[in-house]
């Protein structure tokens, strides 16, 4: 099957997803090895490198599923994802001394957008055990947190921990075009909340305007395209799923509608908590016995890469942040 038949979205051309596919990847590598210039201090730089190891990481899964990608090839990658969050979460709370800081700005647009991406793509991707660690890096610290910040978030998160632990609020902090989501979800009837995700749907692209991918499709004055991923509207696919609603075909007008993930998350429903746990990336903090053998790294400080036997103590870095988490490293090369 060639490229054009494949691909999701007609705006993606090979060449361009082969030059984006590179480019992040030689992004990724860049950050990992040294903090951003950019930062005042070197904590800062190494917040504002994962932020950026973050976003490129995400904007990789949705330039893979633009391009028409086996959804299983990129499922196995996106805890990736969520551990670059987490990274970056460690870092921007390092630097700001805060930890009720949240990783996702809820009033900044790009950062919801995000946010709400990232969720959508737990429910469709069936890692729901990821879902705890997102919640972690909103959440705050317990019982003096940011718990209830935001009510289409903790819908959400209602759905996928359960209503017993998440916390009632009406404040929405992007109404545009978010409203039309948050009454899909809160409906009753299928019919009805079919007919508020549409209503969502319709004005998506266009309510996100502000965002700093929009129309990132359309060439410059010198007729290249840049920074276009893909538009998709993961949470809209989750909705669907999450409400049981069987015939979503009113929606495959909307070409951000993720229609070919939705289908793919009906018809792997099989797929287990144990499958999904067994799945997740390896961690384990100072002071307990390494899982696996292989090399690990820490964000508690600088050059913590390092190869560890199965069974011995993960040692802690010196420094004044809390417990030492230990992180499986994706890159096993020596």
């Amino acid at each position: 099957m060639s490229f054009h038949t494949k691909r999701r979205q007609q705006f993606l051309g090979q060449a361009h997803y082969e030059s984006e596919l590179s480019a992040l990847a030689q992004g990724i590598e860049l950050f990992r090895s040294k903090p951003a210039g950019s930062g005042d201090t070197e904590i800062e730089g190494w917040m504002i490198s994962w932020r950026s190891i973050a976003r490129y990481q995400l904007q990789r899964v949705c330039l893979r599923y633009t391009a028409g990608e086996p959804v299983q090839a990129f499922r196995q990658d996106f805890e990736q994802v969520v551990s670059s969050f987490e990274n970056f979460g460690d870092w921007l709370w390092r630097s700001s001394g805060d930890r009720n800081e949240p990783v996702f700005q809820y009033d900044v647009l790009d950062e919801y957008c995000q946010l709400m991406q990232l969720i959508g793509l737990c429910f469709l991707l069936h890692r729901r055990d990821l879902l705890p660690r997102i919640a972690a890096l909103q959440d705050g610290e317990s019982g003096k947190g940011n718990g209830g910040r935001d009510t289409l978030y903790e819908e959400f998160m209602a759905f996928g921990l359960g209503p017993e632990t998440r916390f009632e609020t009406d404040a929405l902090c992007q109404v545009r075009p978010y409203e039309d989501l948050f009454n899909g979800l809160t409906e009753t009837t299928p019919g009805r909340a079919l007919t508020e995700i549409d209503r969502f749907l319709k004005h998506w692209y266009k309510d996100l305007a502000g965002t700093g991918w929009h129309d990132s499709h359309k060439p410059d004055e010198k007729g290249c395209q840049s920074g276009y991923f893909g538009y998709w509207s993961f949470e809209a696919g989750a909705a669907v799923l999450l409400l049981g609603i069987e015939d979503d075909s009113r929606l495959h007008k909307y070409l951000y509608y993720p229609k070919d993930l939705v289908a793919w998350a009906r018809e792997h429903a099989w797929l287990s908590a144990a499958d999904e746990r067994a799945a997740a990336r390896l961690r384990a903090a100072a002071g307990e016995p390494c899982p696996r053998d292989g090399y690990w790294m820490t964000p508690a400080g600088t050059s913590t890469r390092r190869r560890f036997a199965r069974g011995e103590t993960m040692p802690e870095v010196g420094c004044d942040y809390g417990t030492t988490l230990w992180q499986w490293d994706d890159n096993q090369a020596p």
